[in-house]
């Protein structure tokens, strides 16, 4: 019977990326659990990914691939391979991203311990391409263990939401709370595990479980303040959904608010120090129409028309972000260390692509 199998689905959508995709491909076939399915959505490559995906196919009976006829876009390709899924048990993992091989097996055997959960989180790793720590968000969460309804979702915000990477679903929730909203965008992966949080239990270890990579094609770094049109329809869902208590409602909504004002600052002094001065000024001006009355959003706007105007207030406001950057690593590090006993410079072996493959973005 279906319900007694254990099986995982590894979701991965992939666009001109044929090696790194391969290097994603075999992080799932070299997991601890072999009961997996690895399944390829090319979003129209039109180059050689198809020849490295059929490949993989012809080399492991658990891969199969399919290929969209024309580009649906990422989210859409994500949503298409989630309503996809026909295994008990599924993950989402971007072809440059890559899992670690203890990861579903310990998943899974949290599911075991709690069976009316409906997400398995591990800590995800990130890294910089060669090999340079940056974040880890589960290691700045107070605790690991079970999180209830509606208290869980808090748990997500203020940019700790565990990254879905290192997170395996049960097939069901997409029946209870749909699948990933494409019309959310870039942060449709939020929305949607909060989506899963606000109603039903969740499991956390703090065990490193997968690497995110980050770098110049990745989708937080090509944010700007039109990703705040998302975190709104997030917003909206939430408070207008009356199967949440109508007191969880009202105490999220603020939070929710702060994370919006939170990330236009941020896309104000990413914008800054890349001197991007046009994605800069666009963020800037949002925070000056729809956070006029905070304190924070008044100083972002106060920074932004100094800096836009001094290469020397950049350079100095560069010094203090990479500072601010460098400590926040350090305490995901020392966070890594104290709740699982590894650093994270033990799983940086993992990032290494076939030999023969380049690391090309």
């Amino acid at each position: 019977m279906e319900s007694a199998s254990k099986t995982v689905t590894a979701v991965i959508p992939t666009y001109r990326r044929p090696r790194l995709l391969e290097r994603a491909v075999k992080s799932v076939l070299a997991q601890t659990h072999r009961d997996v399915r690895v399944r390829i959505y090319d979003n129209a490559s039109g180059d050689e990914t198809e020849s490295v995906a059929r490949r993989l196919a012809g080399d492991d009976r658990r891969v199969s691939y399919h290929c969209h006829a024309v580009n649906i876009g990422a989210t859409k390709n994500f949503q298409f391979g989630m309503d996809d899924v026909s295994t008990p048990f599924f993950s989402c993992l971007s072809d440059d991203d890559v899992l670690f091989p203890g990861f579903y097996a310990e998943a899974l055997a949290a599911f075991d311990a709690a069976p009316d959960t409906m997400m398995s989180i591990g800590s995800t790793l990130e890294f910089t391409p060669d090999g340079r720590f940056l974040y880890a968000p589960l290691a700045l969460w107070p605790r690991c263990g079970r999180f209830d309804p509606p208290g869980g979702a808090f748990a997500m915000l203020d940019n700790r939401h565990a990254t879905w990477t290192g997170i395996v679903f049960r097939r069901e929730v997409v029946e209870h709370v749909g699948s990933i909203d494409a019309e959310v965008g870039p942060p449709a992966d939020l929305d949607f595990e909060l989506r899963v949080a606000c109603r039903y239990p969740f499991v956390v270890s703090f065990a490193p479980s997968a690497a995110y990579l980050n770098h110049a094609s990745s989708v937080s770094a090509g944010e700007d303040a039109s990703v705040i049109a998302g975190y709104r329809r997030i917003a909206s869902k939430i408070a207008h959904d009356e199967r949440l208590a109508t007191d969880f409602r009202s105490r999220i909504a603020p939070l929710l608010q702060r994370q919006m004002r939170r990330k236009l600052i941020e896309i104000v002094v990413k914008g800054l120090c890349a001197d991007n001065l046009e994605v800069a000024a666009h963020a800037a001006g949002r925070l000056s129409t729809d956070f006029a009355g905070s304190f924070e959003a008044r100083t972002a706007v106060a920074a932004y028309r100094l800096c836009s105007t001094s290469r020397f207030a950049r350079s100095v406001l560069r010094s203090i972000e990479r500072a601010r950057l460098r400590l926040r690593a350090r305490r995901s590090e020392q966070g890594t260390r104290r709740h699982s006993g590894t650093s994270p410079a033990d799983f940086v072996h993992y990032l290494t692509l076939t030999p023969g493959l380049d690391a090309q973005r």
